[in-house]
């Protein structure tokens, strides 16, 4: 059993069960909070025209740059708002002056959202989440069985 044969299987349980599962868990919790958030926005945010005025980039994992577009707007109080639309990002430069229609929260009008993508990724992240998920559960069963000294595979330790 676990307890019979010291911290070694709790540790390589951690490390191949709780970290994927934490993390399949936190993309999964994440992506739906974004889902709802977007969801709100598009059933009570207000509508409007945005200006591309630059491109923020981002360096990413491949070495690759990533564009953000930087838009403005004004809010339907006349506050002009400058932000970057994360969803919008791509491999390439986004063109200054093109309009973008954007949804944003009155009371948050920074935190805008492209009209037209709002929940683009968001069906891909909840699937890398359920994988991690299925990894942390074969990986459960896997050391259950290899650490389980009346299993098959014998004592590991002994």
């Amino acid at each position: 059993m676990v307890e019979d044969t010291g911290w070694l299987p709790l540790f390589v349980r951690f490390f191949l069960v709780g970290m994927p599962a934490l993390v399949g868990a936190g993309i999964i919790v994440a992506s739906l909070r974004r889902w709802f958030r977007i969801r709100t926005l598009a059933t009570s945010g207000q509508r409007t025209t945005a200006t591309v005025v630059d491109n923020q980039m981002e360096s990413s994992s491949e070495g690759r740059m990533r564009f953000l577009p930087v838009v403005t707007f004004h809010t339907a109080m006349g506050q002009e708002i400058k932000t970057a639309l994360p969803d919008m990002m791509e491999f390439r430069s986004h063109v200054t002056g093109t309009t973008v229609e954007v949804i944003y929260d009155a009371d948050s009008p920074s935190q805008a959202v492209a009209a037209n993508r709002p929940t683009r990724g968001i069906s891909v992240a909840i699937v890398f989440g359920l994988i991690f998920l299925a990894f942390a559960a074969f990986a459960y069963k896997l050391t259950g069985a290899m650490f389980d000294t009346t299993s098959e595979f014998g004592d590991p330790w002994g």
